[in-house]
């Protein structure tokens, strides 16, 4: 027994709150588990597909974040190995296979971003190349067994591939496999992840069962979706997302821009509100209070979440400023400029747009205004003093 590990049935009850849509084996068997007295170790795996972590991810860390006051293990898996497959989850097409560098460089801020919503030192870190790398052919193989090909391919993202006639790469065939294994190396008790990720988690479970004869709850959280489509709100893949990485001010601007649609399901999956101000603020959209308001609110309690209270504040007076009052922002970042440099190159090389076709159609489209002036055509000159600005939210001052 461990005198640190909580045992209260209504405290553990938190953990299966308004984040979790469904918990394998069952609700009651976790609950029998947690209290048992044992520290049981959880995990939740990521994998560095790209350089953000966003705010669909959050539900899986306010989960945690209740797992760890328990008094129990927490370990963040990073994929680094499993990465360069890339999971096949809601994808039509084989992914493209990321290299080393690629992995290790979206790294370079993973951690930084989970401490702002795990309090550093409350979990461990680790990485499945690890294990993978040293994994053998014949080790490989034993893996292979466990499993077979009417299992695998009775997954449904599989099945709309095979009816569509669109190819499956082995590789991306083994992914679940990869990913449930993680669970073998590190002798888990549960795994944490969204309700998305259900069939590898429970691939995990299976071999859990299996190679080390023991049981392992799933807890599958809610996904982050538009009630009206049912579309993600989060998507890394077509760049629509909040990332952990912005800045206070870019997190604010973000989170006014999302449809009204997207206030519920964000108050109730991504801040710690209680359950009462979550009731009163589906009260108020009901009766009708302007949805500006209520994404104000929200917007705040993002941004109090992962920069605090200070920058929530500041970046609330930025919005009002910028987007109300149609005023410049406090600050706003320079650059300096280079001979021969017009405004598509000038775009680029201060980093406001990625290429020059993002350049020249946001100039088609009326988006980009030189000291509030529309500009035009894309020969447009720009001088020391200037400001341009791109989108609602991105500025730059040439010097």
């Amino acid at each position: 027994m461990f005198s640190n590990v909580e045992t209260n049935k209504e405290k553990i009850n938190e953990v299966f709150n308004r984040y979790i849509e469904s918990v394998f084996p069952s609700k009651e068997k976790a609950i029998e588990m947690l209290m048992s007295g044992k520290e049981l170790v959880f995990y939740f795996g990521i994998d560095p597909t790209g350089p953000d972590i966003h705010l669909g991810h959050i539900t899986n860390f306010l989960t945690l974040k209740k797992i760890i006051k328990l008094g129990h293990k927490v370990i963040a898996l990073i994929g680094d190995f499993t990465a360069q497959t890339g999971d096949p989850t809601g994808k039509g097409a084989t992914r493209r296979s990321l290299t080393e560098k690629e992995i290790k460089d979206n790294l370079q801020t993973y951690l930084k971003q989970l401490y702002k919503i795990l309090p550093k030192g409350s979990f461990e870190v680790r990485y499945n190349s690890a294990w993978f790398k040293k994994m053998t052919l014949s080790e490989f193989r034993v893996l292979l067994r466990q499993f077979t090909v009417q299992q695998m391919i009775a997954r449904d993202m599989f099945q709309t591939r095979i009816k569509k006639q669109e190819s499956i790469s082995l590789e991306e065939f083994f992914y679940p496999l990869m990913q449930g294994y993680d669970s073998v190396a590190m002798g888990v008790d549960g795994e944490i992840g969204g309700n998305d990720q259900t069939f590898n988690m429970l691939v995990g479970r299976d071999l859990v069962k299996t190679i080390l004869n023991k049981e392992k709850i799933v807890i599958a959280t809610k996904l982050l979706e538009n009630p009206g489509t049912g579309k993600k709100l989060m998507n890394k893949s077509e760049g629509n997302y909040v990332s952990l990485n912005d800045s206070a001010q870019n997190m604010f601007g973000k989170v006014m821009a999302l449809p009204d649609e997207a206030i519920l399901p964000f108050f109730g999956l991504t801040t710690e509100v209680s359950d009462q101000r979550l009731n009163e603020t589906k009260d108020r959209l009901a009766n009708g209070e302007n949805p500006k308001i209520l994404k104000e609110e929200l917007a705040f309690e993002l941004i109090k979440m992962c920069h605090g209270l200070k920058d929530a504040g500041e970046a609330q007076e930025e919005f009002e400023r910028v987007f109300t009052k149609k005023e410049l922002p406090e600050k706003i970042e320079e650059y300096k400029l280079k001979s021969q440099e017009g405004i598509l190159e000038i775009m680029i090389n201060s980093g406001l747009v990625e290429s020059k076709s993002e350049a020249k159609r946001l100039i088609s489209q009326n988006a980009v205004t030189i000291n509030g002036e529309t500009v035009k055509n894309w020969e447009n000159k720009v001088n020391p003093g200037d400001v341009i600005k791109v989108g609602p939210r991105r500025f730059v001052k040439a010097i």
